[in-house]
């Protein structure tokens, strides 16, 4: 309606030759603007209030409408807390619905998340509402009572000034006791803060209307560096810096790791036959991933202390803290120094800058200490040597808590080596389309592990339905040989060779046949005309598949690209072809690179995608000895 009225004025306008005032334009509301979104946040408020003591409330207030039948599962509402250190309390939540009643919720349920429900605290309680249908409105509140933070005495608080979801109305709160020493840290922003002091407490307030702090570039676009190096956040915290944090983690882990008569009579048993330290650290860390389960634990505000290492050591589980402990305790029981790591992952963003705050890390491994260098070793992956950095943890975040200050320190990447896939093969060309392929696979390092795993473990019938699966890629056909090689050797690459018959290779064009196309799909991803952020490459892979074509007897080479390379600091591809009488060596490699693309070279980033993708969209044609071209006719 208003691009037809618009339309209507402008005729006026034309038609009549009469200036007239420009009416002004009717502004859309905030629901309108956001009519396609499957719900609407109209209200959210968040007030945390510190206590001298160092306990402290939390009082959520959330406002959703339901606008579509996607938003329908909004009537299962979650509250998550830990039952050791949490209370939740003063729940009040109700719908309306379109017709404008206003209905109670109707259960609440407590359950337990962790899949070792006496080992957790952690649980949530779920609160169902009825009528959850489009047009509904969910008012959901509730008071979480925190009798103490991760550290006792201490608080920490990391918000984020943005949203990636439209919001009409946001408030935070803090509210501090006037006497008590807090530091702020601002990341991207300025201090926007509202401050006011009222009866012996200060109100920090940060306060967002109609999508101030919605972020709509950020929440669309795809490949973005890690949101803590280009977004808005406020860091808060008691502490003023790190080694107070490397102290309390010290202390709470040397309290656990404390050995016993079995846990050093295990560690004699299994070091027993090994001579370098080295040697031993692997055969602890091959131990404890062969005997002790995995249980996944979140570390949140009030899971950052593991449980005894004698505990650890008899139940045989743990998460990656717990395992980390008694790896620790193992080491130390031979005399080789090991310290806690915190670990942050790379796509989360380098913490060291802000304040100090345990909740900024999602994973614990070990430092070995032998003098001249650190070993970082992750007790729960198989597969890697304590000299080796895996695939999961190259480039991540880390603090060392060292018994002194603590250090930061980001980790070294995997050699680009261990993250090369090779595939060597020879197609062996009849002249119906058919072909004997052999194929040589040899894994990266990463899902060499994996499938070594696999291929361990599988079992008869897997196995079977394995070999079935690659006989039916085969159209037809089937699998001559299957071979995997280097399954005994566990920190080496795997290799899989593969010999199949395939009746229906490439289906001949005449007395012509096309194969061995070079296309690939790299600009796909990146279809936003334009970015507000950069564009970042996270990962660092190397693709190399050389392949050998033998042509049929009476059959000569029509056509066959040119070599091509096209290197930039992005990504590498090249393709070679090597003619050997009655054969053709095909050989492609394509590196991807770690990378950060400005929003000013995103379009030159494009045109070089684009550039590879229509150079490289070629085949190898070759013809029968009868063909004829149509210049013959």
């Amino acid at each position: 309606m208003k691009i037809k009225r618009l339309i209507f004025a402008i005729l006026f306008l034309g038609f009549s030759g009469v200036c007239l005032a420009q009416p002004e334009v009717e502004q859309d509301s905030w629901e309108d603007r956001h009519s396609d979104e499957s719900s609407l946040n109209t209200f959210s408020s968040y007030k945390v209030e510190l206590r001298k003591n160092g306990s402290y409330t939390e009082d959520i207030h959330i406002i959703i409408k339901i606008q579509n039948e996607e938003a329908m599962g909004l009537g299962e509402m979650p509250i998550y807390y830990n039952k050791k250190y949490q209370t939740v309390k003063k729940i009040k939540a109700y719908i309306i619905t379109p017709d404008g009643k206003r209905h109670k919720y109707e259960k609440i349920q407590d359950l337990s998340t962790s899949e070792e429900a006496y080992y957790s605290d952690k649980r949530k309680k779920i609160i169902t509402m009825p009528k959850a249908v489009p047009g509904s409105v969910i008012d959901l509140q509730y008071q979480v009572f925190n009798k103490q933070g991760p550290i006792k005495g201490e608080y920490f608080y990391f918000q984020s000034l943005y949203s990636t979801v439209p919001i009409k109305h946001d408030i935070v709160t803090l509210i501090v006791p006037d006497a008590m020493e807090i530091n702020f840290k601002y990341v991207n922003t300025e201090d926007r803060s509202q401050v006011t002091r009222k009866k012996g407490k200060v109100y920090y307030k940060w306060e967002f209307k109609d999508d101030d702090g919605y972020d709509e570039d950020y929440a669309k676009e795809d490949y973005t560096p890690p949101a803590i190096e280009i977004m808005p956040y406020v860091s808060i915290s008691t502490m003023k810096d790190w080694p107070g944090i490397s102290s309390w983690c010290w202390d709470e882990y040397s309290k656990k790791a404390v050995s016993n008569p079995e846990i050093k009579s295990e560690v004699e048993k299994i070091t027993q036959d090994k001579n370098t330290p080295e040697e031993k650290i692997t055969a602890i860390s091959e131990y404890m991933y062969d005997n002790y389960r995995y249980v996944a634990m979140s570390i949140d505000g009030h899971n950052l202390v593991p449980h005894p290492a004698d505990e650890i050591f008899n139940n045989k589980f743990g998460d990656c803290k717990d395992q980390s402990l008694l790896f620790i305790t193992m080491l130390k029981a031979i005399d080789i120094q090991a310290y806690p790591v915190l670990v942050r992952s790379m796509g989360r963003g380098d913490p060291s800058g802000f304040l100090p705050n345990p909740g900024h890390f999602n994973h614990v491994i070990v430092a070995v200490d032998l003098g001249d260098k650190l070993l970082f070793v992750d007790p729960l992956l198989e597969g890697y040597l304590p000299s080796e950095i895996s695939y999961d943890l190259e480039g991540s975040y880390v603090f060392i808590v060292d018994g002194k200050a603590g250090q930061f320190r980001q980790l070294a990447f995997m050699d680009l080596k261990q993250k090369t896939l090779v595939t060597e093969s020879t197609v062996h060309l009849q002249a119906d389309g058919s072909a004997v392929v052999e194929a040589t696979v040899i894994l990266d390092r990463s899902n060499s592990i994996y499938k070594r795993r696999w291929f361990r473990l599988v079992t008869d019938r897997e196995m079977q339905d394995y070999l079935s699966y690659l006989e039916n890629t085969t159209k037809g056909g089937k699998v001559i040989d299957f071979e995997v090689i280097g399954q005994e050797d566990k920190y080496d690459f795997l290799t899989i060779k593969l010999k199949t018959e395939n009746p229906v290779y490439l289906k001949p064009m005449g007395n012509r046949m096309i194969f061995g196309s070079t296309a690939l799909n790299l600009s796909g991803a990146f279809f936003l005309k334009e970015r507000k952020y950069p564009v970042w490459l996270s990962g660092e892979t190397k693709d190399i598949t050389n392949t050998e074509y033998v042509i049929p007897e009476g059959f000569t080479f029509d056509y066959v690209p040119d070599d091509a390379d096209f290197n930039s600091e992005w990504i590498d591809t090249e393709v070679r072809y090597i003619r050997n009488g009655r054969s053709i060596r095909q050989e492609k490699a394509t590196h991807r690179k770690i990378a950060t693309i400005s929003p000013e070279r995103y379009q030159e980033f494009k045109d070089f995608l684009r550039e590879i993708e229509n150079g490289l969209n070629e085949s190898i044609i070759i013809k029968g000895a009868d063909s004829k071209d149509e210049t013959d006719s």
